[in-house]
């Protein structure tokens, strides 16, 4: 008789056995996964903090060595007692600056612990380093220019109205028709309306010093005028035209780089007739407004900009984030609030000189 076969299996207990230790090699095995993906995410937004950081300060750096291109002339600053602008916008009505001071180069101070802006002017055309004379004395303040060249000029472009020692105030104008040709020279119209919307129709209504231009003035080609005033919003750097947006933020303003947090300036001042830099200050007190000679005693500008790592940390000890960040050795530190030391932070500064100052014999 053929013996009985037995048939044996897991007990309840082995199995209960088998999965107690499978999920404690899984959640073994997740946790080494979460910890790895954190030091991976951490690497990569360091990374990205790096490529962002630089990348603003680059950006930066090259539009303020470029500041004031086209208003420093030969013989000192072209627009020292100021500018007259108007921007009709149709669909926020018309603005008005009166004299403005007219600087290269301008910051704005945030206070304490809040990020600054700059804010920089310049031509972009290839001829505003060449400004065309004026041959014939304009009657009125509304008065076509009659030019002896065209300097570069096409319809759409703005262009500064100054004398050539600067005592004049200087008016920005927008060319609206091309340049026409006559027996005497060229005459350049800036006419109002949706093709002129930096012209008012009675500049002697509208500003409080309308001025004409007479014979031996100049006509400074700007291209499109890049104003630009550079700020920090939603932990981002953007940029704004500040005759168009008179207060940037998210809504308003072209976002350039991410993750940017804070940005902070200095000038550099040199004493009278000089270029080098005996003292760095903030934009606050005297150097609020930039006015007269003080205008080309700014050489340079201190830079630092704080980029953050996005990723987030739960424990705020992992990031070794101070509670103060110092922007450079021995100058302003920025708060660092305690639910923002949970992310690492990078911070990026360098010196630019403001080469057209320099170049100029003010």
């Amino acid at each position: 008789m053929a013996k009985k076969r037995v048939q044996r299996g897991f007990t309840l207990v082995e199995l209960l056995v088998g999965l107690t230790v499978g999920l404690i090699t899984l959640l073994v095995l997740t946790q080494l996964l979460q910890s790895f993906e954190g030091q991976k995410r951490t690497s990569t937004g360091g990374n990205d903090a790096q490529t962002n950081g630089a990348f603003a300060l680059y950006m930066l750096d090259r539009e303020i060595r470029m500041a004031g291109y086209g208003v420093f002339g030969p013989e000192s600053m072209l627009c020292r007692n100021g500018i007259n602008m108007y921007y009709d916008d149709p669909a926020g009505g018309a603005t008005v600056a009166n004299a403005a001071s007219f600087v290269p180069i301008r910051i704005i101070d945030g206070g304490g612990s809040a990020p600054d802006s700059v804010l920089t002017m310049r031509s972009d055309a290839e001829f505003g380093a060449v400004p065309t004379s004026v041959i014939k004395d304009m009657p009125n303040p509304s008065s076509i220019i009659t030019a002896s060249t065209p300097g570069g000029l096409e319809v759409g472009d703005l262009f500064v109205m100054a004398s050539k020692d600067g005592s004049k105030v200087c008016t920005l104008m927008q060319l609206t028709h091309d340049p026409q040709a006559t027996g005497v020279g060229i005459n350049l119209q800036h006419n109002p309306g949706s093709s002129g919307p930096y012209n008012p129709s009675n500049p002697s209504n509208v500003f409080a010093k309308a001025e004409s231009y007479v014979i031996g003035d100049i006509v400074i080609n700007m291209g499109n005028y890049p104003r630009r005033q550079y700020s920090v919003e939603c932990d981002q750097l953007v940029e704004s035209d500040p005759l168009v947006v008179a207060a940037p933020d998210c809504d308003n303003s072209r976002p350039l780089v991410a993750q940017i947090v804070n940005l902070q300036a200095q000038y550099g001042i040199a004493p009278v007739g000089s270029s080098a830099v005996n003292e760095w200050v903030d934009a606050t007190g005297a150097w609020v407004n930039l006015l007269g000679d003080d205008i080309s005693r700014v050489r340079a500008i201190r830079l630092a900009v704080v980029a953050r790592n996005p990723q987030y940390e739960k424990d705020a000890a992992d990031t070794g984030t101070p509670d103060e960040l110092e922007m450079w050795t021995g100058g302003p530190t920025i708060d660092i609030a305690e639910a923002e030391r949970h992310y690492r932070y990078r911070v990026y500064e360098t010196i630019i000189p403001l080469r057209n100052i320099i170049w100029s014999p003010s």
